[in-house]
């Protein structure tokens, strides 16, 4: 699982204009804004918009490419601040992400605005000139109205009828180390070296981290791979398989590895192996 796929399903605190909170994710903003009480919503919005005419945009263009400015507005606003979000919920905690929403919002508008002033002027042959005040900060009060009324209002019902009646994809096992968080199907082996451990990814990439082998181990479960070794662990994706040189036995990976086993932890290794076939990563365990 990338990090924007891990971002995607991370919960995130989000507070309203008057700080009431409400939990969400970016996986299911999608399904938020395909519901039909959102659709009617924006519509609706934008037909505010059209006939109040904060930016008196017609005066100097078409109702009918005043339409299509707001709508491309919209596209725009809805973009951005999803980016926002996005660039938020990839950086690194331990706790969900809490996010004041006038503050992105705030920041996408800024950018949707220079998007919509430059669009008009192109409309209008360079006739139009944006007024900062009092029609751009009238504006920005506006839009956040619109968002304090969909969030307050709307969203808790949407939120609530999507999770009844349109379950999500289950999410993947994932593994989080520090500031770090992986999926269990990325990972082939970890190796512990004093007060260290090395996250071995399937990729071939490696990433160092402070923790003892034993606390990560006891949040994996059991099925998803095994220790031969107080120094390591490996993943059943990663096809351990039991090789024998004189008197040592090694587990070998897919990957490359080349892992000792611990004579104490030989027969637990051979009966475990036993009961637990190799399996790709997404693929039905027997």
């Amino acid at each position: 699982m990338t990090r924007i796929q891990q971002a995607l399903c991370r919960e995130m605190h989000t507070f309203d204009a008057l700080w009431h909170e409400i939990h969400l994710t970016l996986r299911e903003i999608p399904l938020i804004f395909t519901r039909r009480e959102s659709v009617v919503f924006l519509c609706l919005a934008g037909l505010t918009l059209i006939a109040l005419d904060p930016h008196d945009f017609l005066d100097h263009i078409t109702i009918i490419e005043a339409a299509f400015v707001w709508v491309f507005a919209e596209g725009i606003f809805a973009v951005v601040y999803f980016a926002i979000l996005l660039g938020i919920a990839m950086l690194p905690a331990k706790n969900p992400q809490r996010v004041y929403l006038p503050i992105p919002s705030a920041a996408a508008f800024a950018v949707t605005t220079v998007f919509t002033e430059s669009l008009i002027g192109a409309l209008s042959n360079g006739v139009y000139i944006p007024k900062i005040w009092p029609d751009i900060i009238a504006f920005a009060a506006v839009a956040q109205l619109f968002e304090f009324l969909f969030v307050r209002y709307l969203l808790p019902d949407v939120l609530a009828d999507i999770r009844k009646n349109t379950p999500l994809p289950p999410t993947e096992s994932m593994l989080t180390i520090g500031d770090h968080t992986w999926s269990i199907d990325d990972i082939a082996a970890i190796s512990s070296n004093q007060h260290y451990l090395r996250v071995d990814l399937c990729d071939g990439t490696q990433t160092t981290v402070r923790a003892r082998i034993s606390d990560v181990i006891d949040t994996i479960e059991p099925d998803r791979g095994l220790q031969p070794h107080r120094s390591w662990w490996v993943a059943r994706h990663a096809g351990p398989e039991l090789i024998s040189e004189g008197r040592k036995r090694w587990l070998t990976t897919q990957h490359g590895h080349k892992i000792p086993v611990a004579r104490g932890r030989i027969d637990e290794v051979e009966k475990w192996l036993d009961t637990h076939p190799v399996h790709s990563p997404g693929t039905p365990e027997s």
